[in-house]
């Protein structure tokens, strides 16, 4: 299955263990089988390696990456303090500091792989598959809501830490989740570039600044109305003046080496082939 080239974002991690002769030599295994999800990007080739299919298990998973970056960057960083130490003492307390950040992150990236897939040493795409926009929701405004005949409780979640949120609409499709990111992108930077052109304003005194700067906030204030028109127009609400956008789904997908496209491909082409057909012999 090939999706369409998306603007993603990139985790890249290049790690110690790289240059470390203890380095873990776990990698996501070649698909053994062809029945893989393949995703070409800016003109690479990934493979699914993981499905995440709630918002709890989206939340969880950007918190193991972030701390796994944290442990990378903090092992780097004493790599770094080791290779300056001028003294063997200090260089002996460096050298054990080291083994023990990098033990820890190497069972961090054990354990990162065995749930995810994942490992320090190759580059991901998340790909979001479905988001929630979500709403804060006033006490006093979700006790009106919940009174009304027409209420759905599904329609209300609770936050971690225990506000009301409205959920406005969930957004499914890869292809989908990005048009809408970037319809909010387009309302946000023109809200964006009015709010700096108005406190802009003040400074300037000459009567010819003054026009062209009153004329560039008309021109910002009518692409402002343009965007938040357009938005209401094909999303059915008007854009909220706070928002929170939840990933729901997401896919995980790692780049291919060369050799693990040419066997990935060798597996497709022999899969494709048509086997001979012996009651056509004569």
């Amino acid at each position: 299955m090939k999706l369409l080239p998306l603007s993603v974002m990139v985790l890249c991690l290049t790690s110690y263990a790289a240059e470390s002769e203890k380095a873990s030599t776990s990698t996501p295994s070649t698909p053994k089988t062809v029945q893989v999800e393949i995703l070409d990007s800016n003109g690479k080739r990934f493979v699914l390696v993981k499905t995440i299919e709630s918002a709890e298990e989206f939340a969880a998973f950007e918190r193991d990456a972030q701390a796994i970056t944290a442990d990378q960057k903090d092992t780097a960083m004493t790599k770094q303090l080791l290779d300056l130490a001028l003294t063997t003492p200090e260089k002996e307390a460096r050298t054990r500091e080291l083994e023990a950040k990098f033990k820890k992150l190497q069972e961090t990236n054990a354990n990162m792989a065995k749930t995810y897939n994942f490992d320090l040493t190759r580059q991901y795409l998340v790909i979001p598959t479905a988001v929630k926009v979500l709403t804060a929701l006033a006490n006093e405004d979700y006790t009106k809501l919940a009174a009304s005949k027409d209420f759905k409780p599904e329609s209300v979640m609770t936050s971690a830490d225990g506000k009301k949120l409205l959920l406005k609409e969930t957004i499914k499709g890869a292809v989908e989740v990005e048009s809408f990111q970037l319809q909010v992108r387009r309302v946000l930077e023109a809200k964006r570039g009015l709010q700096q052109l108005v406190e802009a304003q003040p400074r300037f005194t000459k009567a010819d600044d003054k026009k062209k700067i009153d004329e560039a906030i008309k021109n910002t204030q009518t692409e402002v109305n343009k965007s938040l028109e357009e938005f209401k127009k094909s999303r059915g609400y008007e854009i909220p003046n706070e928002f929170n956008i939840q990933t729901a789904e997401a896919k995980l997908y790692t780049l291919l080496s060369d050799e693990e496209q040419k066997n990935l491909q060798e597996k497709i082409d022999n899969k494709d082939a048509k086997p001979e057909n012996k009651s056509d012999k004569k």
